[in-house]
Formats: structure tokens, sequence, C-alpha cells
């Protein structure tokens, strides 16, 4: 349970980044409406004072400290890093609001206006970005001793990397599907685009988990459980149920059965979805493709927190 409020978080900043990450890239290449970049520029900055309160009370660098097996010397760089990522997101939002000929109209991309609005806000989103990626790097390094090795160390930092393309993707690509139920007439080159960009997340996260298992998890699948046992019996209140003593106390599910709940969760089912729903943005079934947006979005959700969970397991 000490574990649970990290799991929490590490998924809170891979969605945060990856989601604005995402939409920073529509917006640069010019492919959505200015309404939706609007929309979801305000909603990712209040996602991301969340994600920023949420560090402050139980993921700071002094309750980061007590763990043995953190890297401490990291732990100090991880909020200014995302406190910056979150200030730099205001000036982006800013000039996303003055420019008005931000974003596209019509069914296919209009010619870009170069204008000094448009300049200031990429060099703002841009900006941003790069502190939200410094982010994920500073929360890789912190857990990177839980790795067995040097270069199982950099897997699980990329890792966080492709968790949070695989995740902010989806989540993007779900609110852009939405938006064609209103305005149907849009090109699906950018919904196309942010599936594709979840599906190479996804892809790197397959090769990221069989080559970067952190020690943890492998002394936890080999080290059997040991628990004490009182030499003295408490007197039971007055119809209170007891357990027999030669009744062993068996867990739900193993750390084994976990781990391939989490390949189907996480990786399988994504991946067959998105194929269908590639070929549905192909054919602009844009409705039925939003809603196995909806699907991958709890499977990417759900796969993450089960794969944090495993990260975590033996964390002293």
């Amino acid at each position: 349970m000490l574990t649970l409020p990290l799991i929490l978080f590490i998924v809170m900043t891979e969605l945060s980044v990856g989601a604005f990450g995402v939409l920073f890239l529509l917006d640069w290449r010019n492919q959505v409406k200015r309404s939706f970049l609007i929309t979801y520029t305000i909603i990712y900055l209040f996602l991301t004072g969340l994600t920023y309160l949420f560090q402050q009370g139980f993921s700071n660098a002094q309750l980061l400290n007590t763990f043995k097996l953190l890297d401490k010397g990291w732990t100090s760089y991880l909020t200014p890093s995302l406190l910056l990522f979150l200030l730099l997101m205001l000036p982006y939002a800013f000039f996303l609001l003055r420019d008005k000929k931000a974003g596209v109209d019509g069914k296919v991309e209009e010619r870009t206006i170069v204008s000094r609005t448009r300049i200031l806000r990429l060099v703002s989103g841009g900006l941003s970005l790069l502190a939200g990626l410094i982010t994920l790097f500073v929360l890789g390094m912190i857990y990177r001793p839980l790795a067995s090795t040097s270069l199982t160390g950099v897997f699980i930092v990329g890792g966080f990397f492709a968790a949070a393309l695989a995740l902010g993707g989806v989540m993007t690509a779900m609110w852009l599907g939405h938006w064609y139920l209103v305005t149907p007439a849009l090109s699906e080159k950018p919904l196309q685009f942010a599936a594709i960009l979840v599906l190479l997340g996804i892809l790197a996260e397959v090769l990221f988990a069989f080559t970067g298992t952190p020690a943890t998890v492998a002394q936890s699948q080999t080290t059997p459980v040991v628990s004490a046992t009182a030499t003295t019996a408490a007197t039971p209140s007055p119809g209170a149920t007891i357990k027999p003593s030669d009744v062993p106390t068996v867990t739900p599910l193993s750390t084994g059965a976990i781990g391939w709940l989490r390949i189907l969760v996480a990786f399988v089912l994504p991946l067959l979805l998105l194929a269908f729903i590639l070929k549905l943005i192909h054919g602009r079934s844009f409705q039925s493709a939003t809603g196995m947006l909806y699907l991958v979005v709890v499977l990417t959700l759900a796969g993450e927190a089960m794969a944090r969970g495993l990260f975590l397991i033996g964390l002293q």
C-alpha cells in the first residue's frame, strides 16, 4: 500500500506529458481545429496541475528519499522539472487563445499561416514538451536502481517515454475521435496520425517490458514469502470467526499471473484493437473507431497500473 501513491503519480505524469505532447504535435502539423486545441490544452493544463499537487503530497523528494533502492541524487530535480512543464504550458495556452487563425476549418489542411503569435506559441509549446520529457527522464533515473544491470536500467528509463506516448496518445486520439462526431468533415489524417503514435508507443512498451525487467520483480518470483507465526494466540472475542491454524493464506493472483494478465491487457488486446481502428479510420467510420478507442484507453491505463505495480514490487 505504501507504493500505491507512487504508482498513481507515475501514471499521471506519463499521461500528462504524453497527452500534451501529442496535442502539441497535432498543432505543429496544423491538422485540427482551433476549438479542439483550446479545449484540451485547458484540460491538460488542469491535469498537469493536479499531477504537480499530487507529487507535492505523495512523491516529493523527502518521501522518495525514504526508499533505500531509489537514486537519491535525482529526487531533488523532480519537482522543478514538473513545475517548469506546468508553467510553460501557460504561455502556450495564452498564445493559442490570442491566435485566431490557429488550426484548420476545412476537410483538408489549410496552408499554415506563419505569424509571430504562431511562432511564439510553438516555441513555448516546444519548451513545455521538452520540460515534460526531462521530467520523464528524471523519473526514470530515480527508479533506475531497480534494474538488475546497467543495460536494463537504460530500458527502464526508456519505458517511461514509451508509456507516456501510449497513454497520452490514446487519450488525445479518443478525444479527437469524439470531435469527429460533431465535425465529420475533418480529414482523417490527424486521427490516423494519433493512432499510429499509440501503436508505436505500445510496440516500444513491448520491447522495454521484455528487456527491462527490474531486479525486484525477479527476486519476488524466486524468493519464497515466509510469514512469522505468533507463539501465543490471542483470546478471540465472542462471536468472532476463528480460522484454523492449518489453513494456508492464499493470495488471489501470483506475480506471474499478474504479469501474463498485464501482457494481455496492455499489449495483445490494444494492438488488435488498433489494427481495427486504423482500418475504420481509413474507411472514415469515426464513430466505431471512437468506441474502440474508449476500450484502448481503459486497457492501457489498467495495463500501465499493473506494470508499475509489478515494477515497484519489493521497493524498500
